[in-house]
């Protein structure tokens, strides 16, 4: 991998520094050998100044090194798991910044610790390269970790919103469409938006848009599109302008990002779409008159969604930003699943989780997720409708109270799956589950409905031992394993105190 500016910079300093120390130097000595100050001399090895090539002839002189080897991105032993460490790009994925941590800071101070901890940096890069913490699924739960840390609300968005909304003469009272976003695009912010230019190219059938900066900005977005989907990429180059984005993914698809800042301004750029979509205000106060009925009604809440021009993971988007902050309702979790039709595998694909001690989800590699959930049983309704019937698209939502084998603790969980129109045969769900609690009970009305059945679930098949579970398609393997040790530790705890009375 390619050192970046920054680690070229931290990487000399950390050397100068390490033979400034091996020849029992102080910064005020080298200075005098040198003919460098001490303050730039600082800057150097902290990692914030790269000198120019003469000043590295004379530090090289005044170390009694060769130029070529003062240069040179190699590190001595114990310090070569630092340079590891930078190469592997994996400080980029990992949001320091935005908690106050200074990258270079950090290094000098893992620098100057102890030899140990050379093992806990290697274990750090391994842990990187793995599978577990790929590039992408590192950063995904580094974000993940930032929207809970943030109680999944940011009101510095909700106020760039309702300054865009006012500027802009959006109405709160109507639902906002495609066509008033295309006219704000075009007239304001002079883009030119193409509907047919993405449809020459199969290849690409599966990206959603396309932004190409240039003298005049050109969107090009896929013609499969719904109004839904198209207002919400509409918004989120709205928003990248508004908020003046430029760090940003031109692509509007799944595919990798190259940075935790750019997943970071993805999300902040959606988060202001949904927001101008679905204006909080109203929904507040819709949620609540639906939430205070004493009855569930599935085919109310799809209609609710389609007032505001949504598709249902915006709406659910929506609703799990302004749950805890407005709603009272402070404990809960998010899933996305997609699925191909006949595969019987499903990938989680987005997860959050407010103050929840259950982990229903994780970034699972090779384990297979509980076929209990109501995520995937959604999945499995839509897939039999879609067999019987081939040209059937309506979207499929059910409700449930999920309760934790381990904790017992219950959720009520609202799940809708609707067909990918943007990929053959891939089907995807949405699903909010809020813990059930006396705050809930309060809160949401129809809770202890009749109809709503409670269904035992687990996190993984691998980790799970229900013993009567008909779904399960894997063995308990990491169950096993760990029921294993634990009588291993308790038999030895047994024998020790034996020997000892």
């Amino acid at each position: 991998m390619k050192p970046t500016k920054n680690n070229i910079k931290i990487i000399f300093g950390l050397k100068v520094k390490q033979l400034r120390q091996e020849k029992s130097l102080s910064l005020s000595a080298l200075a005098k050998k040198s003919g460098l100050s001490v303050s730039y001399l600082n800057e150097i090895e902290s990692g914030k100044k790269y000198p120019k090539a003469d000043k590295i002839a004379e530090l090289a002189y005044a170390l009694k090194v060769t130029y070529d080897k003062l240069v040179s991105l190699k590190l001595t032993r114990n310090l070569a798991p630092l340079g590891e460490l930078l190469e592997s790009n994996i400080f980029e994925q990992l949001p320091l910044v935005h908690y106050g941590i200074d990258i270079n800071k950090l290094i000098v101070i893992m620098a100057n610790a102890p030899l140990q901890l050379s093992a806990l940096v290697t274990t750090l890069i391994d842990m990187a390269k793995s599978s577990e913490l790929s590039r992408n699924n590192f950063s995904r739960t580094a974000l993940r970790t930032y929207k809970e840390f943030n109680e999944n609300y940011f009101p510095d968005l909700e106020k760039a919103v309702e300054m865009f909304s006012q500027k802009y003469n959006l109405k709160s009272d109507f639902p906002i469409n495609s066509s008033e976003l295309f006219k704000i695009l075009e007239d304001k912010f002079e883009y030119k938006v193409d509907m047919k230019k993405l449809s020459e190219h199969p290849e690409l059938s599966e990206v959603r848009g396309l932004f190409v900066p240039g003298q005049k900005n050109v969107l090009l977005l896929n013609k499969k599109l719904s109004d839904p989907q198209k207002t919400f990429i509409l918004g989120k180059e709205l928003a990248y302008k508004f908020l003046k984005i430029s760090d940003r993914s031109y692509a509007y698809t799944g595919s990798r990002v190259d940075s935790f800042d750019q997943l970071l301004n993805n999300l902040n750029a959606s988060y202001f779409s949904t927001a101008l979509i679905i204006n909080k205000d109203k929904l507040i106060k819709d949620l609540k008159s639906f939430f205070g009925k004493g009855k569930w009604d599935g085919r109310e809440f799809l209609k609710l969604i389609k007032v505001y021009n949504s598709t249902p993971e915006m709406f659910i988007q929506r609703l799990a930003s302004l749950s805890s902050k407005f709603l009272d309702l402070h404990q809960f979790f998010f899933l996305r699943f997609n699925t191909a039709i006949g595969t019987n595998k499903y990938s989680l694909t987005k997860e959050l989780r407010l103050n929840t001690n259950e982990n229903p989800g994780g970034y699972q590699s090779v384990e297979h997720y509980c076929r209990r959930w109501i995520s995937i049983g959604v999945l499995k309704e839509l897939e039999e409708k879609i067999n019987k019937n081939k040209k059937y698209d309506k979207p499929v939502i059910g409700i449930r109270k999920s309760q934790f084998y381990n904790s017992g603790d219950q959720y009520l969980t609202i799940s809708i799956a609707r067909i990918n129109k943007m990929i053959d045969d891939n089907l995807s769900s949405v699903t909010i589950g809020f813990l059930v609690n006396d705050k809930l009970k309060q809160i949401i009305k129809f809770w202890n409905d009749p109809k709503i059945k409670v269904k035992v679930v687990n996190d993984t098949c691998e980790r799970c031992v229900i013993a009567d579970c008909k779904e399960r398609i894997a063995p308990p393997v990491a169950a096993e394993e760990k029921t294993k040790f634990d009588n291993i530790k308790t038999a030895l705890e047994k024998l020790m105190n034996e020997l000892q009375n």
